[in-house]
Formats: C-alpha cells, structure tokens, sequence
C-alpha cells in the first residue's frame, strides 16, 4: 500500500503548490489544485477500502489531465506552477500503476512458506 501512501503526499503537496510558487493570486490555479488534491487523496484513500482497491486507477485519467492542462493551458513558457502540474501528472502516472499489494511477496512464495510452517 506504499503507492497510496506517496499519492497522498503528492495531493499534499499539490495542495501547497500555489503558495510555493507563488500563483495564489491565480484563483483557477488556486482552487484546480485545491480540488485535485482532494480528489486525488480520495481516490487514494478509498483504494485502501478492499471494496474499491482499484479506485486509485482513476487517478491515472487525473494525471493525463494535469499534464495536458499544464502544457496548453497557457502559450510557452509555462509559468512554474503548470510546470509542477506536468511533473506531478507524469510522477503520479508512475505511481498509480503499482499495485497495493506491491510489497508483498507473489503469491506462490506465499503458499510454499504457508506450507512450510
């Protein structure tokens, strides 16, 4: 479940982006990384739930969209806070592919340890 773990510091970190580079002032900015942040925990957090432990899947639709805002959203050069948008989104594309159970050993060392004891 480390995955989830470090999506979640990434929303955190998503959540503080504007005050650290310096685009509060930018209300859509403000509050777009306000509400993906949210979401993004969520989704990360709901993945924990055995019910919806694929939920996390979802935030690779949100990590498309995070790059593909911080590259058109504005001509070139983007300012720094859609540069952060474009690492976050390709950063959470990696993360969001690792299983919750990744940890663990596979299932096969499993059972031979299981029936071993």
């Amino acid at each position: 479940m480390w995955g989830r773990i470090v999506e979640l510091m990434t929303a955190v970190w998503l959540l503080f982006s504007p005050f650290i580079f310096d685009a509060q002032d930018n209300a859509a900015i403000l509050w777009g990384d306000t509400g993906v942040a949210l979401l993004i925990a969520l989704l990360s957090g709901l993945s924990f739930w055995s019910r919806l432990q694929y939920a996390h899947f979802a935030i690779l639709l949100i990590a498309v969209a995070l790059v593909l805002v911080g590259r058109f959203a504005t001509p070139p050069p983007a300012i720094a806070a859609q540069q952060n948008h474009i690492f976050v989104g390709f950063f959470l594309m990696m993360i969001a592919i690792i299983p919750n159970n990744a940890s663990q050993p596979p299932a096969g060392w499993q059972k031979r340890i299981s029936i071993a004891d």
